[in-house]
């Protein structure tokens, strides 16, 4: 039987993935944890640097607030985040709060300006949706400190630098995403026609941010064999669930083995294609099999993995790097596979269903990658035609 979208379940991942896919610009280029504004990293002035607050001055716990641009609950972005408040407590001592400010947008100034009163020695916030309004505030408060998650800090407008920029390789989630689809091709799958070599990729726009998905992706298929064609679709959107369904349905239709699906909230579609046509998908940003494994165990089971942002271990680190005095607020931060703030989802679906060989060939690959011995592009780096050449030469 062929399964209907869930509007329950859509709703609940639209939520979750509100921040996800297609909402942030990652960095062109740098290394992992590399701050994109140091070039060979002497181009601070100390005194700027040391105004930028590396480190805590007194003995004292750091009090850390975080304001939530929606509510806790969704099992995903959010809650990820709130994960790494709870993780400062528990490793830094740290006397934290998080404060839901709802969908209320009217509400948020309010919020961030009661905060910035108070004497919270870092105020953490994200994502693009509020990054005009943080970058405002903490232009008002020079002497606060801010820091933003999920996109890069405009330093012309907060001039002070007293807000730190933290962002993901996503090309790099992306990039073993792609190892994974193609090493599955061999693995002898039910699910799987090893006759077929063709993989899918189903986007929400043709934008930098999702071509920094594909990239990545391509990138990791290729590397594992050449010889694979690719498949591209976008949704146009990163909202229509129904036309993502039927797009990644497509996909399947045309021969698609696997589909990798940066689709935003639309991310629900493709799940259920993926479920109609009894094949692979892997999800991004969240771990979308958790989400869906108690309440609808049969759809999540066609989940292989998804590439992931780990937000809650990358607020974890840029604070602890703050207190140590190892990062500081006037610089913008790409954390990746090294510091675990993007990788595959290993989870018990993915145990299941990986065979060993493979999970163990993810992991050198990962190894490779942070080390600097495997190089992963970026739609960044690209011009739109560059772009369009890569998704061409490989297409059926």
């Amino acid at each position: 039987m062929r399964r209907k979208i869930s509007l329950v379940l859509a709703a609940a991942i639209a939520a979750a993935s509100l921040a996800g896919c297609g909402g942030s610009k990652p960095a062109a280029e740098g290394t992992q944890a590399e701050s994109k504004n140091q070039e060979a990293g002497e181009t601070k002035e100390t005194k700027k640097a040391e105004e930028a607050g590396g480190g805590q001055e007194s003995g004292d716990p750091i009090k850390v607030v975080y304001l939530v641009n929606g509510n806790l609950g969704d099992k995903g972005f959010y809650d990820s985040a709130a994960s790494g408040i709870k993780m400062m407590e528990e490793k830094l001592g740290a006397e934290t709060k998080i404060i839901e400010m709802g969908r209320d947008e009217t509400s948020y100034e309010g919020n961030y300006l009661d905060v910035s009163e108070q004497d919270w020695d870092m105020i953490i916030s994200g994502t693009w949706s509020v990054k005009e309004l943080a970058e405002e505030i903490a232009a008002q408060f020079p002497e606060k400190k801010y820091m933003f998650f999920d996109g890069e800090v405009d330093y012309g407008v907060v001039v002070d630098g007293n807000m730190m920029g933290v962002n993901y390789f996503s090309n790099q989630g992306a990039f073993m995403a792609g190892c994974l689809a193609a090493s599955m091709l061999e693995s002898g799958d039910e699910k799987i026609d090893a006759s077929k070599k063709v993989l899918g990729f189903v986007g929400s726009m043709d934008t930098a941010n999702i071509n920094d998905f594909l990239v990545g992706y391509l990138e990791g298929i290729r590397y594992v064999d050449p010889e694979i064609k690719v498949m591209t679709s976008y949704v146009g959107s990163f909202e229509d669930v129904s036309k993502c369904m039927e797009m990644t349905t497509q996909l399947y239709n045309q021969g698609a083995q696997i589909v990798y699906a940066p689709a935003s909230q639309s991310i629900l579609g493709a799940v259920t294609a993926a479920s109609n046509s009894n094949k692979y998908l892997i999800a991004c940003d969240q771990d979308i099999y958790a989400q869906l494994a108690e309440s609808d165990p049969d759809l999540a089971q066609v989940v292989l993995s998804s590439s992931l942002k780990n937000v809650g271990d990358s607020l974890f680190t840029a604070v602890e790097g703050f207190v140590n005095g190892t990062m500081t607020t006037d610089q913008n931060y790409t954390m990746g596979l090294d510091s675990g703030a993007v990788g595959l989802a290993k989870n018990e679906n993915y145990e299941a269903n990986v065979p060993e060989d493979i999970r163990k060939e993810m992991e050198e690959i990962e190894a490779k990658v942070i080390s600097g011995e495997i190089k992963v592009g970026t739609a960044f780096q690209m011009s739109t035609e560059e772009v369009a050449a890569l998704r061409d030469e490989m297409k059926p």
